[in-house]
C-alpha cells in the first residue's frame, strides 16, 4: 500500500502547489505576466480552483483507506478519469497550438503540467492493473 498512499501524496501536494492553490489565490495580473492570454473573468479559474481542491479531498481519502490496508480501487478510478481527462485535453490543446502565442512560461507551465498529469494517470493505470 506504499506505493499507493506515495503516489497520492505526490498527486495531492503537486495539484495543489501547480493548480489548485494559484488558480484559487493567484491574481490576474501574475497570469498575464507569465504569458496567458487575458481572462475576461477569474471566475472559472477560481472555479476549477475549488473542484480541483474537492478531488485532492477525495484523494486524501484513498489515503486513508490505505492506511487501513484496503486498495481504494474507487479512488483510484476517479483520479484515472481525472488525470487522463485532463492530461489528453492538455496534449490535444498543445498539440493543435493553443498555447503557440502564449508567452514562453505559460507554454512551459502547460507542458509541464500536462505531462506531471499523464505521468498521474499512468502511475494509477499501473496501480489499478497490477491489484487485479
Amino acid at each position: 500500500m506504499s506505493r499507493v498512499i506515495r503516489l497520492l501524496w505526490i498527486k495531492i501536494v503537486g495539484t495543489a502547489l501547480a493548480a489548485a492553490l494559484p488558480m484559487l489565490l493567484a491574481p490576474a495580473a501574475l497570469y498575464e505576466w507569465l504569458g496567458f492570454p487575458p481572462q475576461p473573468t477569474m471566475l472559472f479559474l477560481r472555479l476549477y480552483g475549488l473542484s480541483t481542491l474537492a478531488l485532492l479531498a477525495g484523494y486524501y481519502g484513498g489515503i486513508e483507506q490505505a492506511r487501513r490496508g484496503e486498495f481504494p480501487r474507487g479512488v483510484l478510478r476517479m483520479g484515472l478519469v481525472s488525470n487522463g481527462g485532463q492530461g489528453l485535453a492538455l496534449l490535444t490543446a498543445g498539440v493543435v497550438g493553443v498555447y503557440a502565442d502564449w508567452g514562453l512560461m505559460a507554454q512551459a507551465m502547460m507542458w509541464s503540467l500536462c505531462l506531471f498529469i499523464l505521468g498521474i494517470a499512468l502511475a494509477i493505470l499501473r496501480l489499478l492493473r497490477q491489484a487485479r
